[in-house]
């Protein structure tokens, strides 16, 4: 399996010179630093300029130390190959970026920006795209590498009386491994199926913005990953339906409201879909652990235009988690943060998480995060979907007692504590492979409890290396 892995990173035709690469280490500084998979020159341990082109950063050892944060960015996605050990105290991520909610009034003539996506993630489509006339819709939210048409379905135009309940809807949400997210505990809310929020104009109800375009189309589930997998309860292996490396899809723009027989420009703009998580491949012929945050979350779509007490626009929709490989010949090894997302904490180690669409206000905090236990204005956008997330390591024997061997090769650590057993299942959340019935199953056949998630958002998949 360690040739299969080289071998799918070398197909980007990215790696380059490797081998001078190599001989080097890597320590970020402290603070925030913004790293281009397009092209980056990085100062090396030893003072040596290290050119990066092309997204695979290739070094001896790299350290993230605590109290830095490194956030990858561009066309292409963000690969570490490391022939030492990679280690993140501090924080790693190529999330996409959260729209802004729309603060300005009658501006119909200047499109609502979406936010950014991750190195490798679509963008959020605008609200009020067009710049000539009354925008039909909100703009389309972008596929991994900026593909058009591909993210969340931009929400419709609602031309309306003078009554304040006459507003434009809400954007769909981006797609990776889940069409929106509807799972968050005690928040039940039309959102969470990545459709945008209804509107209302003169005729009535106004659709929302679909969910974007599906990654995964054969309707198998067990093969909604990139790589081989090896399923040891029936041993056979599984050959993931992801042929390349992808981001996030961004979600779509939200609507506007036009009044009959105004100027366009008076129109109140939706606001733009949030970016889509980027990719982010983390290779280590060491180790790699992780004492503080990896994620590759998608961006949260921003608000529509208000006035007074009334969301005008359409909100728009979140762009969906990327993609996020851990893999070492080492093992991995992640510290836990708190609890489990089954007992109520959000604070993950690892994530590639979907956002939301948001309430806007000025001044005024509203609807901002999808754990909190409060409900959306009904334009807001649609959630995005959650992305990928998946652990390659060398398989065991059961010796951690989780009736599984693909996880032999993962440390999980809390309090300083080496977890085993239940409570090591319990914050790893695996969800096992499908027997002939269906039914997900440990490696002896023995169907896994379900839950909701561990300390990884979303559950992992794991995968052996050999």
């Amino acid at each position: 399996m360690k040739h299969s892995l080289i071998s799918a990173i070398a197909l980007c035709n990215l790696c380059l010179h490797v081998q001078a690469q190599a001989l080097e280490e890597w320590v970020a500084p402290l603070g925030d630093s913004v790293l281009s998979t397009s092209f980056q020159s990085l100062r090396a341990k030893s003072g040596r300029t290290v050119n990066v082109a092309g997204g695979v950063f290739v070094f001896k050892n790299v350290t993230i130390p605590s109290g830095a944060t490194v956030k990858g960015v561009g066309p292409n996605p963000m690969i570490w190959v490391v022939t030492g050990d990679l280690i993140v105290d501090g924080e790693l991520d190529v999330d996409g970026s959260d729209a802004r909610h729309v603060e300005t009034l009658n501006a119909g003539n200047f499109p609502a920006p979406g936010g950014m996506g991750g190195a490798a993630g679509g963008r959020g489509g605008a609200g009020s795209p067009s710049t000539t006339t009354s925008s039909p819709s909100g703009q389309v939210g972008f596929g991994p590498y900026d593909f058009p048409g591909f993210g969340g379905r931009g929400g419709g135009l609602s031309i309306a009386a003078t009554l304040p309940a006459h507003v434009g809807s809400g954007g769909g949400g981006g797609v990776f491994t889940t069409v929106g997210d509807a799972s968050p505990r005690s928040l039940f809310i039309p959102q969470t199926s990545g459709t945008g929020g209804d509107g209302l104009d003169s005729v009535g109800r106004l659709l929302g913005g679909s969910a974007g375009s599906a990654i995964f189309v054969d309707r198998d589930d067990e093969n909604d990953f990139w790589g081989v997998g090896f399923d040891v309860a029936r041993s056979r292996f599984v050959v993931g339906e992801l042929p390349l490396l992808v981001g996030g899809s961004g979600g779509g723009g939200g609507g506007d409201r036009s009044m009959p027989n105004s100027v366009f420009t008076m129109d109140a703009r939706g606001a733009g879909g949030g970016g889509g998580g980027g990719c982010l491949i983390l290779y280590a012929e060491g180790r790699v652990i992780v004492r503080g945050k990896v994620h590759a979350d998608g961006g949260s779509g921003g608000g529509g235009e208000e006035a007074g007490s009334c969301r005008k626009g359409g909100g728009g929709g979140g762009g969906s988690g990327g993609m996020l490989v851990l893999a070492a010949h080492g093992g991995i090894e992640v510290h836990v943060k708190g609890e489990t997302y089954e007992k109520g904490d959000y604070d993950y180690a690892l994530s590639a998480d979907g956002g939301i669409g948001r309430n806007s206000s000025f001044n005024a905090t509203g609807f901002e995060s999808k754990y909190l236990a409060t409900t959306p204005r009904p334009n807001a956008g649609g959630w995005g979907g959650l992305g990928l997330l998946q652990l390659i390591a060398p398989t065991g024997n059961n010796s951690d007692g989780t009736n599984t061997r693909l996880d032999d090769g993962i440390t999980l650590v809390r309090n300083n504590v080496t977890l085993s057993g239940a409570e090591k299942q319990r914050y790893l959340a695996w969800k096992g492979w499908k027997n002939a019935s269906g039914v997900r199953v440990d490696d002896s056949g023995s169907p896994i409890p379900a839950t909701r998630g561990g300390d990884f958002r979303p559950q992992p998949l794991l995968l052996p290396l050999r």
